[in-house]
């Protein structure tokens, strides 16, 4: 007998409630492992964002980190690799290595070996990491989250908590060594190389550069970067069933913490997602006295700071002398300067403030603020945009010269060499961008191109974790380019065939006017000649 209307309307209003609760409950409190090995704040801070979201929604985490919590997060387990830091430094002084000089992008590709080769063995000689991979061993993990740069062999958890799905993470814009493994197409004529100073409108030497920049980081990564990996996975993972190689092309998805705010359109696959700035979130409230600092500024205050990695205290004296001489010029502004000592900044001007640490975002966040002077990494680039302040751009190393060149292309601020420091030229670039309203305009327009999505980006990177673990690490999103060959990529081998068709037809055609066309017409002639 059939049911009545509302008979039938109750049982679908159930279904869609039970099927509702399938749906939200199929991936509640699952268990995730977080690998976040690089000790850079600017590296950590988007990918701890991810992960402190996913504990709040329910999810266990347990991670490896450089930066790991004050205070105990609940369904948040940290493996503190911190030490990381000061073996770094140690590392840097023993070599003499330095990331307070300028370095140009192919001697960052050239030292990828050394980076990654110190890195990895940090992380899995630590002894809390070792515990983790016996604790682990044998135990089912229900998705790795992994920051992709390319510690391929750290992808080792894969292969001893039941193969879940991977999730990578990355806080810069991609290289081709992250494209690759994600199926997405690499363009050199248009796409800028991300240590590069190109925007997407290169010119002929530009687009030579950017090739070379390329195919030289290709290189490293063939030769060095796997081969690394690949001794290490093995040396650290018993009876692996992978390669490092095929650990790193297996992701089910990739995330950027990244936008078109701060870079240039490009063609990805659908398992590569930009999400935008993961990191930036609600400012805390000032200290007391840099509020009050900051809002009597009489014409508004400039923030100087370089980063996390280049220390303003590392700046040599003579280009200190060119900023302090500039600010002078200002008496209206004040300045607040991140400065890293104990001792009081020589010279220091009354309208300058300075202080060893600074809350970047909180700072950005004030009314007052007119100018960021800033080695623009990608966090400092990003909050900036965020808050719409224009910046004075001095890029040092890797990614910094790319943003500077998007921040020059856009009208959002200039770009000052850092040999090129000097005070008339520091006055100049400060006088411009305070006078002229169109840097505030452009940086504006970027901060509503970052602002407008339809969830902020860390909704949307949960969302994304969350749709790997309910379609069972997703492999409808994986592209079948990566099941071909370079050869098949490129379609060399149709090409081959049609070029060998062509011959064979060529070579018919050609046997035949020899052999039976020609020979015809010369017995024809002889017959005719016969015949007179």
């Amino acid at each position: 007998m059939l049911c009545s209307i509302k008979e039938f309307s109750s049982k679908m209003n159930s279904l869609t409630v039970i099927g509702v609760l399938s749906y939200i409950t199929c991936c509640s409190a699952a268990n995730i492992l977080g690998i976040f090995p690089t000790p850079s704040y600017s590296h950590q801070q988007p990918m701890l964002a991810l992960s402190h979201a996913l504990a709040k929604k329910g999810h266990n985490l347990t991670v490896i980190t450089a930066n790991p919590s004050k205070e105990p997060m609940k369904n948040h387990r940290d493996i503190d690799i911190s030490y990381g830091y000061k073996e770094w430094q140690r590392v840097q002084a023993m070599n003499q290595m330095s990331l307070q000089v300028r370095i140009t992008p192919s001697k960052l590709i050239a030292d990828g070996y050394n980076f990654f080769n110190f890195f990895t063995s940090l992380v899995l000689g630590s002894p809390d990491v070792q515990e983790l991979m016996r604790e682990l061993n044998g135990t089912k993990i229900d998705l790795i989250l992994y920051e992709s740069l390319y510690y391929s062999s750290l992808l080792g958890f894969k292969e001893i908590t039941g193969d879940p799905p991977v999730v990578g993470l990355l806080t810069l814009h991609p290289f081709m060594t992250n494209e690759l493994p994600q199926g997405n197409p690499v363009f050199p004529s248009y796409v800028p190389f991300t240590f590069s100073s190109s925007c997407d409108k290169m010119t002929f030497w530009e687009r030579i550069y950017n090739l070379y920049l390329n195919i030289y980081s290709q290189y490293i990564m063939e030769y060095s970067l796997k081969p690394l990996q690949e001794s290490y996975l093995r040396k650290y993972f018993n009876n692996v069933k992978h390669t490092a190689e095929e650990l790193e092309y297996n992701k089910s998805l990739l995330i950027i913490s990244a936008d078109l705010a701060s870079s240039y359109p490009r063609p990805v696959q659908p398992n590569t997602i930009y999400v935008g700035p993961m990191h930036i979130v609600k400012p805390k409230p000032l200290p007391l006295d840099l509020q009050q600092w900051m809002d009597e500024a009489e014409d508004g205050v400039i923030y100087f700071s370089l980063g996390s990695n280049m220390k303003g205290t590392s700046v040599p004296e003579e280009k200190r002398a060119a900023f302090i001489e500039a600010f002078k010029k200002f008496p209206n502004k004040r300045v607040l300067w991140k400065w890293e000592a104990d001792i009081e900044l020589p010279g220091k001007p009354e309208n300058v403030l300075c202080r060893k640490w600074l809350p970047q975002q909180s700072i950005l966040a004030h009314p007052k603020l007119r100018l960021f002077v800033s080695q623009v990494g990608i966090q400092s680039f990003q909050e900036a945009t965020f808050y719409g302040i224009p910046i004075l751009a001095i890029p040092m190393f890797a990614d910094q010269d790319f943003h500077a060149r998007k921040i020059v292309e856009s009208g959002a601020g200039l770009s000052l060499e850092f040999d090129d420091i000097t005070f008339e030229n520091v006055y100049e670039k400060l006088k411009v961008l305070l006078t002229n309203q169109s840097y505030k305009e452009g940086m504006m327009r970027l901060s509503s191109i970052t602002k407008d999505k339809p969830m902020s980006p860390v909704d949307t990177a949960v969302w994304w974790v969350e749709y790997v673990l309910r379609h069972k690490g997703a492999s409808h999103l994986r592209p079948a380019v990566l099941d071909l060959t370079w050869y098949q990529y490129f379609m060399i081998d149709i090409l081959i065939f049609v070029l060998a068709i062509l011959f064979i037809i060529v070579y018919l055609l050609n046997f035949i006017y020899k052999n039976i066309v020609k020979g015809n017409i010369n017995i024809s002639y002889y017959n005719k000649k016969k015949s007179e």
